[in-house]
């Protein structure tokens, strides 16, 4: 029998946090959410587990959607990090070279270090650009680099590694997902800006501080009922970045944001998925 299955299936999107809480609630499981070419309604989960575990699974997912999903072995003989490496070229966004497989940068752009992992955020995802593009608009009307930084729900640290490396931001990075913090601290290592980036685990944007410019590329339903949080701790002249979301939710996150205060001053459109700026009336 082998000793590793994949359980695939598509369901909405608005599910994917509680697809995600799966792999707290159940041992040893694990996720990886893709989109689906046919209905961009959709993701398409795939779920990582043992034999023994399948029960398990089938019985939480009844509880979440009504479709069973497909098993299949996954050969363990097979080096999937290392193939699935061949499927992330470098990527060029504005001044950043993402190399994921430690490619040398030209030597007129900024190179970012990301190699392909569990954590969400190797730069090839709409929001992940969306964001950079946000970040760099911003400096394109600012004289001086941001003093502080929160990227909320980092990931592997893309974000807060662009903007230390560029302009040696120091940053707060949170995820709910203890290995993306380990990923995050490694890569930023990686990336020579490991003293900028205090990294850790936790559900919640800190109260008791705040910051000039903050990262928040996470999914509409946090994005929702984090809005004040998120709000607060953006200071006054500070800057607020929001992707995980599409454009026919778009709606619903600016009437949240603007009933508190803030105004959208930029947003950029790919693939359905949207990234805004958003800063204190």
């Amino acid at each position: 029998m082998s000793t590793l299955l994949s359980a695939t299936l598509t369901a909405p999107r608005s599910l994917a946090d509680a697809m995600l809480n799966l792999t707290d609630t159940l041992s040893g499981l694990s996720l990886d959410v893709g989109e689906d070419s046919s209905n961009t309604d959709n993701y398409r989960y795939t779920f990582f587990l043992s034999p023994d575990a399948k029960p398990e699974l089938l019985s939480a997912l009844s509880s979440i959607v009504e479709t069973s999903p497909s098993f299949d072995d996954v050969d363990t003989s097979i080096d999937y990090i290392a193939k699935n490496r061949e499927l992330f070229p470098p990527l060029v966004i504005g001044p950043y070279f993402i190399a994921r497989n430690d490619e040398d940068a030209p030597a007129d752009l900024i190179k970012l270090d990301i190699m392909p992992n569990r954590a969400f955020g190797s730069g090839e995802h709409a929001t992940t650009t969306g964001c950079l593009l946000g970040y760099m608009h911003l400096m394109e009307q600012r004289s001086t680099p941001f003093t502080s930084g929160l990227d909320f729900g980092a990931g592997s640290g893309i974000l807060a590694i662009a903007s230390a490396k560029r302009d040696g931001t120091p940053f707060v990075c949170i995820d709910n997902d203890e290995p993306s913090v380990e990923i995050n601290i490694q890569n930023g290592q990686l990336n020579g800006v490991a003293d900028k980036l205090t990294c850790y685990e936790g559900e919640v944007p800190p109260s008791d501080q705040q910051f000039d410019l903050v990262f928040a590329n996470i999914l509409l339903q946090p994005l929702l009922e984090l809005s004040k949080p998120l709000t607060a701790c953006t200071a006054q002249g500070g800057s607020l970045i929001l992707s995980g979301f599409t454009t026919d939710q778009a709606e619903q996150i600016e009437a949240c944001y603007s009933a508190l205060g803030l105004k959208k001053v930029w947003q950029h459109e790919h693939a359905h998925w949207v990234a805004q700026v958003w800063q204190h009336a």
